[in-house]
């Protein structure tokens, strides 16, 4: 009798759920129109992250049958569109102004938030820096529309369906979801994304819309733009990283490490060991369940190279370790591997660095 009731649940169940499926899936004539993808950029030239969007929101475009479009807000931009080309953007929307010359989160979501209801995109992507997760939400909340933070992967499934996966539990499993409420207004982590230029090269088509310019009238405005100190930026932003492990033994031999950081302009991350030991700030944890990173150089000091840190560091640039051990796992990724204890390189290291770089370059 249980057994009875419980499949005539589940049926009710199914019924329910193909009928709430039924109801909104999209037409043949769906207004909504392209991927779009917001570049942010500095002294005139495109972040690298800029062109990593233009791929994946070529990608999607093409599974949707539309067109990708770029947004460029600012100043000195006219030559950013072409190079976005190299990509595959189709177009780019160019809004040149002093008032939108620096970042400005009311500013930027007043014009964004016009674009679409004049353009009706179907999907709005930003990058999961510190602007794109501030000006995306901010957008979705402001045109009540559709939000997904740090998604890995979005496909477009034979009825026009938005399907997207997203890591959770700290990168121990993935939610999938299907958006239904268009525009969809999301942020991607780039470092999950590759650079490569497409072997077809589109010439961008600008376009510069007829929008009302904010004034400067709001609650916030940009002042200036301030250097950071590199040793204080966040792991997965920067060029230059220097990882530590359990070779770093105890606290008492980081200043040389720091002063190391400070001669190579690097941030300090580590592996798990490194946090639980407090040597570095647990936002300082590089691995599965910390910080995924793509610097120029990693330095590896004293890491083995267990899997749930190798796979976060893939990514990088150059790879070089340093470790007593030569058969050490991290031997198989790096670069170069340099055999002996960190405790007597990298001192060595740091002073004939500092004989080869001019102070204040």
């Amino acid at each position: 009798m249980y057994l009875d009731i419980l499949k005539q649940k589940q049926e009710q169940a199914k019924q329910q759920k193909e009928q709430e499926t039924s109801t909104v899936q999209p037409t043949e004539t769906d207004p909504h129109k392209g991927v779009w993808f917001f570049v942010e950029h500095r002294d005139g030239k495109a972040e690298e992250d800029g062109f990593k969007l233009a791929l994946e929101s070529q990608n999607l475009a093409e599974q949707l049958k539309k067109q990708s479009c770029a947004i460029l807000l600012g100043n000195q931009l006219k030559e950013i569109p072409q190079e976005l080309g190299q990509y595959g953007t189709d177009s780019a929307f160019l809004i040149q102004d002093p008032n939108v010359a620096g970042y400005s989160a009311e500013s930027y979501v007043a014009l964004l938030a016009e674009l679409i209801s004049q353009y009706n995109p179907s999907i709005v992507i930003f990058s999961a820096s510190t602007v794109g997760n501030d000006l995306a939400p901010r957008l979705a909340a402001r045109i009540k529309s559709s939000y997904l933070a740090r998604y890995n992967e979005i496909n477009i499934d034979g009825q026009g369906n938005i399907k997207a996966t997203r890591a959770i539990y700290g990168g121990n499993a993935q939610a999938s979801v299907i958006i239904y409420k268009k525009p969809l207004i999301a942020t991607i982590d780039t470092q999950t994304l590759s650079l490569q230029k497409r072997k077809q090269i589109k010439k961008t088509a600008i376009i510069e819309p007829e929008i009302q310019m904010p004034t400067k009238s709001g609650k916030t405005q940009f002042i200036e733009r301030m250097k950071a100190d590199p040793c204080a930026v966040c792991v997965s932003e920067a060029e230059i990283v220097i990882g530590i492990g359990k070779g770093l033994t105890s606290a008492e031999n980081l200043p040389a490490v720091e002063e190391l950081a400070r001669v190579l302009g690097a941030s300090i991350g580590g592996s798990r060991r490194a946090t639980d030991e407090h040597w570095i700030a647990d936002e300082r944890r590089i691995g599965l369940t910390g910080k995924t990173i793509t610097p120029r150089l990693y330095l590896i000091c004293g890491i083995s190279g267990a899997f749930h840190h190798t796979l976060s560091i893939k990514g990088s640039k150059y790879k070089i370790a340093i470790n007593t051990d030569p058969n050490a796992p991290i031997a198989k990724l790096a670069d170069m591997m340099v055999i002996g204890n960190m405790q007597e390189i990298i001192p060595e290291l740091t002073k004939q660095l500092k004989e080869k770089i001019p102070p204040g370059r």
